[in-house]
């Protein structure tokens, strides 16, 4: 069971959640997504880091933790948000309670890439 588990796991992940997300998005067949991989705006040069990245379907879904209820982080994270969506790109953000219930997830997110497609 251990070493099952274990090919489920990659380095890419920066937090326990991610990687739950991660191991709910493998176990119910989703695409494998680029994980936490730098986008760069070609207008401002800056750095953008998705949690989850679908390219093809240009989906990103970020995980929002305890660390984004901040005043100061949650207005970063709207600005980040429309910023992604101005350039095409779909952001569905999920929370602890999505994990709760990962079929119900992953069903949510495979109607999202389907749409996009």
């Amino acid at each position: 069971m251990a070493r099952a588990a274990s090919d489920l796991l990659v380095d890419r992940c920066e937090s326990r959640p991610e990687s739950h997300c991660r191991v709910a998005f493998s176990l119910g067949g989703l695409p494998e997504p680029e994980i936490n991989h730098t986008l760069i705006d070609t207008e401002t040069g800056g750095h953008l880091r998705p949690d989850f990245l679908f390219r093809k379907e240009r989906v990103i879904i970020e995980y929002q933790g305890d660390y984004h209820r901040t005043k100061a982080q949650w207005r970063k994270d709207m600005t980040r948000r429309a910023k992604l969506e101005a350039a095409g790109w779909y952001v569905m953000e999920i929370n602890a309670d999505d994990l709760r219930n990962p079929e119900e997830l992953v069903a949510r997110i495979r109607k999202v890439l389907s749409a996009r497609r």
